[in-house]
């Protein structure tokens, strides 16, 4: 049987940047690609309205439009509510690093579906072949990801928090990334532990609840065998066990509604933060747009938290402008497209500004 089954296995081999990486030998004369993360980009599609049938051509729709490059492919995450976490690359790209790869038939897939498995809320970092991932859970959903060719510094790691919605750490530390092993199967495919849905701190309380039970089912059977005062008297130890097992489970439950508490005012007290100033968001544009060749047409916020600029800037790599800044504390979710004029409009979403212990409010 195993021997069946490695005929008719593909290869299976990480695609990087810097070098690829053979994960899997099979018989077969296809071979599977995992796109490495540091090829890919990053985006979240909500596609509820659309009809089930219909959604992996509206996904495609969506990524060609905001792909900073003409020829994207794209492998993604579907929630059963009709979102998607969806991360795509380049197609020439990606040939061209698996073209000295065997395989007659060549499939693509993304490194970050094979990797890690859902949790129902919380924040990872992963420690990947090259470079860093951090993702950001919500109800059970991915809906944030990012990638850091090293470990980001604190300021970076305390963006990405508040622009998940996450509250920071009492003590700015950016957490040990996590290694993590490439499945043979996306984790789309994969049940989820129930592990991850366990009350923090209650279950170590469990043994002893059920010892307690099985205490009291014992004394109930031996009253109807044994004397009635004496089950009376084992009854009575028996609650007072469980009066000594209620204090700490009280005490749990006090802490953790101090704790809600604690968060919903920190959240009320980061709602009166005010946006970033337009001169930073001017200042770091400079810092991030290469060389002096470059002219701002038009500069538009719809909104506090987004940015719309047309630039005419000869020679410019898109796909390298929407690195760049997707690599700034300041601006997520960058996408570009070819305005008239040969202008290149830029898009950005403005993250919240951070403000570091004893610097003043606004």
């Amino acid at each position: 049987m195993a021997r069946l089954k490695r005929r008719f296995s593909p290869n299976r081999i990480r695609l990087g940047s810097a070098n690829n990486l053979p994960l899997e030998v099979g018989a077969s004369d296809t071979t599977l690609f995992l796109v490495g993360r540091e090829l890919c980009l990053f985006t979240i599609l909500d596609a509820r309205q659309v009809p089930v049938k219909q959604r992996k051509a509206f996904a495609a729709l969506a990524v060609r439009r905001v792909a900073p490059f003409p020829d994207p492919d794209f492998d993604a995450a579907w929630s059963a509510d009709g979102s998607a976490a969806i991360w795509y690359w380049s197609r020439a790209r990606v040939a061209a690093l698996a073209a000295g790869e065997p395989g007659k038939r060549k499939r693509f897939a993304a490194e970050a579906l094979h990797m890690g498995r859902p949790i129902e809320e919380g924040v990872e970092l992963f420690q990947l072949a090259e470079g860093v991932e951090a993702r950001a859970w919500k109800a059970g959903q991915l809906h944030a990801s990012r990638w850091w060719p090293q470990l980001p510094a604190p300021a970076q790691w305390a963006d990405f928090l508040r622009g998940t919605g996450h509250a920071l750490p009492r003590e700015n530390v950016v957490p040990e990334p996590v290694a993590v092993e490439l499945a043979a199967s996306p984790w789309t495919k994969q049940p989820i532990s129930t592990d991850a849905l366990q009350l923090s701190g209650l279950d170590q309380y469990l043994p002893k609840a059920i010892f307690a039970a099985a205490v009291v089912l014992l004394l109930a059977a031996g009253a109807e065998l044994g004397s009635g005062a004496r089950a009376q008297i084992d009854i009575w130890r028996a609650q007072s066990a469980v009066n000594r097992l209620d204090a700490p489970l009280k005490r749990i439950l006090a802490a953790r509604d101090a704790a809600d508490e604690a968060s919903a005012e920190i959240t009320s007290l980061l709602s009166l933060h005010g946006p970033r100033p337009t001169t930073s968001l001017m200042a770091e544009l400079i810092r991030l747009m290469p060389g002096g060749n470059w002219q701002i047409k038009r500069w538009s916020q719809p909104t506090p938290d987004t940015l719309e600029v047309s630039l005419v800037a000869p020679g410019s790599n898109p796909e390298q402008l929407v690195s760049e800044w997707e690599a700034s504390p300041m601006f997520k979710n960058v996408t570009t497209e070819l305005g008239r004029d040969n202008e290149l409009v830029v898009k950005a979403t403005v993250t919240p500004p951070t403000r570091l212990s004893g610097e003043p409010a606004p």
